[in-house]
């Protein structure tokens, strides 16, 4: 299977340059009380698996080829991983790099792999570390094919312990995935190769025995599983552990690897599957994902690329494989998808292809991590910030909002007469401040002397001391603060036509991950869709607004949500909007009966100026 997308892999060069990586705080993930999915450890946030498969630069070179000599090219591909929205990088570890001999690890790859952990620390990527590969035959040490089965087993644990060892103590580590498509032999024949057939001069399979000898092969594949977990457990008694598996590992008539799915989960935190859908048989693909599903622990896709079929068929796959799966992982092979426009191959248009599909379906993929994406568990919106407990729209709002638990703060903007981007609602600053100023035609340095918590100060009844003083923050201070943390995301509302100036803020502080926009003005949402696709656009409908024509509308532009005055919400409208494919808002809603009504009807978006209430309601209607 691996062998199969090399043959396009393969053919592509990289334009690689090194960038600067921001320190990212990461939480360890677990899997979920409920075992269906993965969580972050300490905030309990769903964590979804959505990266790639970074095992080669596009001319082929392994990561460990390169990684001594050129290592701006290790970095520049993070960098360019992570812009593009991916969470977690899978990388695979050549056995003939780490192993000196069957005791003996090499220290200076181990000191590589350190190096190459806190790159993901720093850049906020989660790491599956593949290990065992043998990928080129040339690299393969001799004595390790001369082992036999059970001193090879040995020094695999030896590999696996000292990875193990190196890493126990990183938040990056994903997961270890014990080896690459295994196999184990079948019938009675003994092989003379532990490798299986090469594609275009690398060899992704691996057999874990060279013979049967009578013995059940399932019983192999488990024996071997024990094995390997317990040299990790050794050191490190936390991380999650799975295997790269096969889709003709089921347990059915034909071909199989040997590696059944429940044979093997007792002793695995996850089954990771590789699959490549074929053309015109995506219900298949399914058929073949619900088998591996039907283990009853967390699936992920661990390969996955428009290989045999096309963009919006894998598209439509990824869709229907949400009900079995709870992590996708692709791959990037060193360019973005800006070097590959104009694609100039065949092969450049299908990668180009696959990755505009990865930054398409990112925001209706994920539940949750790093600040959530999807409304399906994200819905809690703090309106100006915490401004039922803040003066709205200023920097205490927002940090309130952060620590309270919202998934999103939302914030209004407006530009200055010297071209500043200013959080604030009104054209004007009477309403919230202790002097009246036009924002537009007022420089940001008159603008810091308005005190714009004057108004809630007079209403909450509070002094000055317990309500300072507080100046109308800029958009990049927000950003800022926002991007010191990794669950809670700002939703940008232009109050005037600032779009363009927003976007490339957002742009220059690569801040993308962090960011969505919100209105019920289509010029300037369309306009957040054309200059930045990627972005979530959450457009905002009056309690009147034709259902049927909004729909259309949303989906010509690729809007992600549709945010209704809350007074408008119905269940036929709530029906409608899902059946499209769209995810369903409402705007803006203070109280507990509301709260709860919209909640029952299936609203996953709620805007409010109390996100505190709304988060205990929603904790106590989960538990």
């Amino acid at each position: 299977m691996l062998g199969t997308r090399f043959q396009i892999a393969v053919l592509f060069l990289t334009v690689a340059s090194a960038s600067h990586c921001v320190a990212v705080e990461l939480e360890q993930v677990r899997v979920s009380d409920n075992g269906r999915g993965f969580v972050l450890s300490k905030s309990g946030k769903p964590f979804i698996p959505w990266g790639f498969n970074y095992d080669h630069e596009g001319d082929g070179q392994l990561i460990e080829d390169y990684w001594d000599e050129k290592w701006p090219t290790v970095e520049s591909a993070f960098q360019e991983m992570q812009e593009l929205g991916a969470n977690v990088v899978r990388i695979h570890l050549q056995f003939g790099t780490f192993m000196e001999s069957p005791t003996k690890p090499r220290k200076s790859s181990l000191k590589q792999l350190d190096r190459l952990v806190k790159l993901a620390e720093q850049t906020g990527l989660y790491l599956d570390l593949t290990g065992l590969g043998c990928y080129h035959k040339k690299d393969v040490p001799e004595w390790y094919d001369t082992l036999s089965e059970r001193n090879r087993w040995a020094a695999q644990a030896v590999f696996w312990e000292a990875v193990a060892k190196t890493c126990s103590k990183s938040p990056a580590i994903f997961c270890y995935d014990l080896m690459n498509e295994p196999v184990v032999p079948g019938g009675d024949r003994k092989r003379d190769d532990w490798l299986g057939p090469g594609f275009g001069g690398k060899h992704f399979v691996q057999f874990i025995a060279l013979e049967r000898r009578n013995r059940k092969r399932s019983d192999v594949a488990r024996q071997w599983v024990k094995h390997l977990v317990a040299a990790i457990r050794k050191h490190d008694k936390q991380h999650l552990i799975t295997v790269g598996l096969v889709p003709w590992s089921l347990d059915r008539p034909g071909l199989t690897s040997g590696f059944v799915p429940e044979k093997i989960a007792d002793d695995l935190d996850f089954i990771a599957m590789h699959i490549y859908p074929e053309k015109g048989k995506v219900a298949e693909a399914i058929k073949t994902l619900k088998g591996f599903a039907a283990v009853g622990k967390p699936v992920i896709i661990e390969e996955i690329f428009p290989l045999k079929c096309n963009a919006k068929e894998l598209g439509q796959f990824i869709d229907q494989s949400r009900k079995y799966a709870t992590g996708w992982i692709g791959f990037y092979w060193g360019q973005t998808p800006k070097e590959y426009r104009p694609p100039k191959t065949i092969h450049d248009a299908i990668t180009l292809s696959w990755l505009e599909l990865f930054q398409k379906k990112r925001s209706s993929v994920l539940e949750g991590q790093d600040g959530p994406v999807s409304f399906l568990a994200n819905g809690v919106t703090a309106h100006r910030g915490n401004s039922g407990e803040f003066p709205e729209n200023t920097i205490p709002a927002f940090q309130s909002g952060i620590n309270v638990g919202a998934d999103w703060i939302e914030l209004d903007i407006l530009r200055t007469k010297d071209g500043k981007l200013v959080v604030i609602h009104d054209l004007t600053t009477k309403r919230v401040g202790d002097r009246n100023l036009v924002v537009t035609e007022s420089t940001y340095e008159e603008l810091l002397k308005v005190d714009v918590a004057t108004d809630f100060r007079q209403r909450s009844g509070k002094v000055m001391a317990e309500c300072p003083f507080q100046k109308i923050p800029l958009l990049k201070d927000v950003l800022q603060l926002v991007m010191k943390q990794r669950r809670t995301r700002v939703s940008i509302q232009p109050k005037m036509n600032c779009v363009a100036d927003a976007v490339a803020l957002v742009k220059a502080m690569k801040a993308g991950r962090w960011v969505g926009f919100n209105d019920g003005n289509l010029q300037y949402m369309a306009e957040v869709k054309r200059l930045a696709p990627d972005l979530p656009v959450f457009w905002d409908r009056g309690k009147e607004t034709n259902i049927e024509e909004d729909i259309r509308i949303a989906r010509k532009h690729g809007f992600e949500a549709l945010v209704l005055h809350h007074e408008g919400v119905t269940t036929e409208k709530v029906k409608k909007i899902k059946a499209a494919g769209i995810e369903m808002g409402a705007w803006t809603v203070n109280d507990r009966a509301t709260m709860k009504r919209l909640l029952e009807v299936g609203v996953e978006r709620l805007y409010t100026d109390h996100p505190r209430l709304l988060l205990t309601l929603k904790s106590r209607e989960a538990q």
